[in-house]
């Protein structure tokens, strides 16, 4: 905490956005077992407060966890149900293999494989990523966002019901603070975005590690006799265009 506090926290608002470097605190599992609360955090923040954005940025996160927590307390339904009942009719799809390739990282989607993978070795991913492999589950894949809930339950070491049930439910649209309905992550864009070298795609995707950073994150595109998309790594489960049209239209209906 400390070493997060005086060597990281300044840059906090913009690093956290970058899976490849230790931009985040790293700890959440420290919390969910005890050894640290998050009022120390909060005021040993304060304490040391020098007026930069990640300070603030930071505790705003804090601010965002005991959010959850008072959810989940006035409103106990939302850890099984959503928390918005309109949700109830929404046309989910059951699709036992694409929830394998998601759970495996065998997507065709480097940053969401990667992130998968990530998870699976370590019981850890970065929020990021988190946010696009929830946005990849619900929104292209249809697939109820309970069942990405209970894989990450079994895996994360920084297991929360409150934060895990919130952020599934933002990511959805059905939460009380929900993300809105039209915005889909795009896998491709946000791999160039916030992993532009590729180096974290690299780590976690080694079939890849030797793509150039212009097909990394669209390695259908790489025409090589070495590298056999099919192969090598796997075709795109889902073609990104025409399951955002899929999901929009599916969202139309409630």
């Amino acid at each position: 905490m400390q070493n997060f506090i005086e060597a990281r926290i300044s840059n906090y608002s913009e690093s956290r956005n970058f899976p490849n470097i230790v931009g985040t605190s790293k700890l959440s599992p420290f919390i969910k077992f005890g050894h640290l609360h998050v009022e120390t955090i909060w005021n040993e923040c304060i304490k040391k407060r020098s007026k930069t954005a990640g300070t603030s940025k930071f505790l705003a996160e804090i601010g965002w966890r005991e959010f959850n927590h008072s959810l989940i307390n006035h409103f106990p339904h939302m850890l099984k149900n959503n928390y918005s009942k309109k949700f109830d009719k929404f046309p989910w799809e059951k699709n036992p293999k694409l929830f394998k390739a998601w759970k495996k990282g065998l997507t065709g989607y480097p940053i969401v494989d990667a992130g998968m993978r990530e998870l699976y070795s370590t019981g850890w991913m970065h929020n990021r990523v988190r946010m696009i492999v929830g946005s990849f589950l619900v929104k292209h894949l249809l697939i109820n966002w309970k069942e990405g809930e209970k894989y990450f339950k079994n895996c994360l070491l920084d297991y929360s019901p409150a934060s895990n049930v919130a952020g599934w439910q933002w990511v959805a649209g059905s939460g009380a603070d929900a993300a809105p309905y039209f915005r889909i992550f795009n896998p491709i864009l946000q791999g160039e975005k916030f992993d532009k070298e590729g180096g974290y795609v690299k780590k976690w995707v080694p079939e890849l590690k030797n793509l150039s950073k212009k097909f990394i994150h669209k390695p259908w595109e790489f025409k090589n006799e070495k590298f056999k998309l099919g192969r090598d790594y796997p075709f795109p489960i889902v073609k990104h265009e025409e399951a955002r049209a899929k999901a929009l239209n599916a969202f139309k209906k409630i």
